[in-house]
């Protein structure tokens, strides 16, 4: 197998993954970025990676957006949202920012593979992203992929908040690729 069908199978993988989360979930996480005052994201690795490009996009499109842990990261204060990506849902990190953001009486919602974990036990909402993880015992929904690790995940994520992008231009009329003139212009 070349990499260009080891990348066909993957994408096939990812969309069969994508095709399986529960549509309400995402129509409550969309919800709830339309009603936060700001918005802020936070993962650990690969994960937090995927959330900075959505958050990248969320300001393109008129959001005020934050990546936590960032030195120029306000206040998490009441009305805010944070939306956190955890494959496990246990990332100590994570777990604390969530206590803290719940703490501040704000809304917390976690994208991750385990809707019985300490994260969605914190979070207001859970979005299931029913990716491959060697945490379970092999299954039908549970197959182990082409890709290593959590990259079925970690995409899922990537692929999900761009479509989020595009629903949330629609929503609030706003032509993507007039965007950028938010997109940063010192790199």
């Amino acid at each position: 197998m070349n990499s260009v069908d080891t990348a066909y199978q993957a994408a096939t993988e990812l969309a069969d993954t994508l095709k399986r989360i529960d549509k309400s979930q995402i129509e409550e996480l969309t919800a709830a970025i339309c009603q936060s005052n700001r918005i802020f994201v936070a993962g650990a690795g690969r994960s937090l990676l995927m959330l900075k490009g959505f958050a990248m996009r969320l300001m393109h499109i008129g959001f005020e957006v934050y990546v936590v842990g960032d030195v120029t990261t306000p206040a998490f204060l009441s009305g805010d949202l944070l939306i956190l990506a955890s494959a496990s849902g246990e990332t100590n990190s994570l777990v604390s920012n969530a206590s803290k953001a719940k703490t501040c009486e704000g809304r917390v919602i976690t994208l991750t593979v385990f809707e019985q974990s300490t994260l969605a036990d914190l979070s207001d909402k859970v979005v299931r992203i029913p990716a491959y993880t060697d945490k379970l015992p092999a299954s039908q929904e549970n197959k182990k992929g082409i890709l290593p690790g959590g990259s079925t995940f970690e995409e899922a994520v990537l692929v999900l908040g761009d479509a989020l992008i595009v629903e949330l231009a629609q929503e609030y009329k706003v032509d993507t690729d007039k965007a950028f003139v938010n997109h940063a212009n010192l790199e």
